[in-house]
């Protein structure tokens, strides 16, 4: 099985442990105390420190009509959505991204949950949405946004049923709900968190706009009160005033999406760089970009614009003088041939070598040239240890009619 999208939301001090994920109803009895213990900890205010805790916001209604893409419709929950959540909740993978959540999982929790949430919204300190098909009104995931002691302090959390994954529904929903909430809440800084090992969910944090900050230890505790790290995000009004940019300008200029593995070091966590102008670009165009002594391919491919390293990965050469044709580049030296939509060697070098994955190609020649035979030498065993590696990227944007990258440098 495949991670789900699930994260989870921080811990509100003022209503004791509610999960913005959805269907978990509470702590585990013996873990209850200890929870709220330290969620009070966590909001608790430094004497002569009054930046830190502000007046709660004023409690809203649900939105009406509900928040909708035309595919999800938000909405708040409702006591026929408990078998659903309930079926949710039996996913293995549910269970092991969300470790609040009791095991075994019941009706009865999710009645809990629901009457939770629903006096969440009575009480402010907390808006929870049961995400629905917009069609059937069919119950498909959570989603929640926490109320904080102040606006820097509030948070989000969603899971999506098994059913309804690898549809766009939890970026749809992160959207939705966030876009909402900044603009009626007057957030200043908007947190979400995964478990180490979630990979999908750190892809629709990110697909979304959220920046990663980092490994947060000990963050929370588990069912049986046990520490566990989190992978920490968070998005802050810039950050949402450029989500949205990126997402008006890739309507006509898309990005291409790569292999989320095969991002360059270094650029989880960098700045956003500017490499050119969009209007310099041109579709099935490639050229060189310098900056910080980073030498970089952005290519327009078929699949969209990528930024990579430009030095073939086997003699580094410079890539932007060889030739593109779809999404496949050719080097301009020993013929190898590599794929910028998912960083693979489509053909070896003519001096062979070892692949990505450590497997030995003998040399070759193109058509009608003559084999050159090479005697054993160390020239030989160079070329027998050389490793043409997977293409690496750096995640780009367009923002303001103008593509930005992630750059591991400092900026100026």
């Amino acid at each position: 099985m495949g991670t789900p999208n699930v994260a989870i939301g921080l811990l509100d001090p003022q209503a004791g442990r509610l999960p913005l994920t959805g269907p978990p109803s509470s702590c585990p009895p013996k873990a209850t105390a200890a929870c709220c213990a330290r969620s009070a900890a966590r909001g608790r205010q430094v004497p002569g420190d009054t930046g830190h805790t502000s007046a709660m916001p004023e409690k809203l209604i649900p939105p009406n009509p509900p928040l909708s893409d035309g595919v999800i419709a938000l909405r708040p929950f409702r006591a026929g959505d408990a078998p659903a959540i309930t079926a949710a909740c039996q996913d293995p993978d549910i269970q092991r991204w969300i470790p609040i959540i009791p095991v075994p999982y019941t009706e009865d929790d999710a009645r809990r949950f629901i009457l939770m949430t629903l006096q969440a919204w009575h009480d402010g300190t907390g808006y929870e949405f049961a995400i629905a098909d917009a069609s059937t009104d069919r119950y498909v995931g959570s989603i929640g946004l926490h109320v904080g002691p102040n606006p820097r302090r509030f948070a989000i959390g969603y899971m999506v049923a098994p059913e309804a994954r690898r549809r766009g529904v939890a970026v749809s929903a992160l959207r939705l709900v966030t876009r909402w909430g900044f603009e009626r809440l007057a957030i200043e800084r908007l947190a979400l968190w995964t478990l180490p090992g979630n990979v999908a969910s750190q892809a629709v944090a990110e697909k979304a706009g959220f920046r990663f900050e980092g490994l947060s230890r000990n963050w929370e505790s588990d069912r049986d009160d046990l520490p566990v790290d989190a992978v920490m995000y968070s998005m802050t009004p810039d950050d949402l005033a450029d989500a949205r940019a990126a997402d008006e300008a890739a309507a006509g200029v898309p990005i291409a999406e790569v292999p989320r593995e095969l991002r360059a070091p270094g650029t989880r966590a960098a700045p956003f760089v500017e490499l050119a102008a969009l209007a310099d670009l041109a579709r099935g165009e490639m050229r060189r970009v310098t900056r910080a002594g980073l030498d970089l391919l952005v290519a327009w491919t078929d699949d969209g614009i990528v930024v990579t390293d430009d030095r073939c990965p086997h003699m580094a050469a410079p890539l932007s003088i060889g030739e593109l044709a779809g999404c496949v580049v050719a080097c301009p030296l020993h013929e190898g041939r590599f794929d910028l939509s998912t960083g693979e060697t489509v053909r070896m070098p003519t001096t062979g070598g070892l692949d990505a994955d450590g497997q030995y190609h003998l040399p070759w020649s193109p058509t009608g040239a003559e084999p050159k035979p090479e005697p054993p030498s160390r020239k030989l065993v160079a070329r027998r240890l050389t490793r043409v590696s997977r293409l690496r990227f750096y995640p780009a944007r367009i923002r303001e009619g103008r593509l930005e990258a992630q750059l591991p440098i400092l900026a100026e």
